[in-house]
């Protein structure tokens, strides 16, 4: 029982959905010193999982390898309709509770998930969705999941914008980090759709090298960062011992380890990253 209740939170991306508003709770303790379980928290929850769901629930170009989300969805097949049908409702709702600004975010966004994973790009050959293009998709999630978790909630948000351009380039390299290391558990059905993907490209051990590396730099980042804005240390110190349990959480990675360490560990250091900065806020 608890390993199908761990299964449904993780396969209906329920999971990926509470780590994209975990993100969005760390910049509002930054920005506004609390969290507030808004409208724009509600949208990116429902928004994310529909999208993940959907993507999931299809293949790349020419893909015949199962994947655990494929697995789930076929062995629940009412319980996964329900949730990809009530999160593209909920996501509709709220879309229109956003603010202008947010709208012309989310807009753009959806424009470029579209021909993510919906759409062929058009005026190039062979014909290819963005996600068959391997080293260009590392890029696009570390892209877009930056703008749905600091631009689309913080849109209303009178801030410097010295600041939230530092709250994106934080949110970006922390992403980009975690999703090449996520490619490395995707390689044997990349490899066979023949996507070139950096571990593919550079081998496991100089992709996970490069990824610490993105890792430790966002710390020196945020160390440089503490002395030009008004972000008070203890945050500092929060996210720079997160993401030193990151480097440390992927160093154990290879062709063997189970996609539960990538989808509990990795993602969760989403949610342990907040965890540090609301502890940090509150308590000390």
């Amino acid at each position: 029982m608890v390993k199908k209740i761990i299964n449904t939170i993780l396969y209906s991306n329920i999971f990926i959905g509470a780590c994209a508003v975990a993100l969005t709770f760390t910049n509002q303790l930054i920005v506004e010193g609390q969290i507030h379980f808004d409208s724009n928290c509600w949208f990116i929850l429902f928004s994310t999982i529909f999208t993940y769901s959907y993507l999931k629930a299809i293949s790349t170009s020419g893909a015949t390898h199962h994947t655990s989300h494929r697995d789930w969805a076929t062995e629940n097949p009412q319980l996964s309709k329900n949730i990809l049908l009530i999160s593209a409702i909920g996501a509709a709702a709220f879309f229109f509770e956003l603010n202008t600004d947010a709208k012309v975010v989310v807009f753009i966004l959806a424009i470029v998930t579209a021909f993510y994973g919906f759409f062929e790009i058009p005026f190039i050959k062979p014909k290819k969705k963005l996600r068959d293009l391997g080293l260009v998709k590392t890029v696009f999630v570390g892209i877009v999941w930056s703008a749905t978790t600091v631009l689309v909630p913080l849109a209303q948000s009178h801030i410097q914008t010295d600041l939230m351009i530092f709250l994106l380039l934080r949110r970006f390299l922390f992403l980009l980090a975690l999703t090449m290391v996520f490619e490395i558990k995707d390689m044997e059905g990349d490899a066979a759709n023949n996507l070139e993907t950096l571990p593919l490209a550079i081998g496991i051990p100089n992709t996970k090298l490069l990824a610490q590396g993105i890792l430790f730099a966002m710390i020196i980042i945020n160390l440089i960062q503490y002395f030009f804005f008004y972000i008070p240390f203890v945050n500092m110190v929060a996210v720079n011992l997160s993401l030193l349990v990151s480097i440390i959480c992927i160093q154990p990675v290879n062709e063997q380890t189970g996609e539960k360490w990538y989808y509990i560990v990795l993602d969760g250091m989403m949610i342990l990253q907040f965890i540090f900065v609301y502890i940090a806020a509150k308590y000390f």
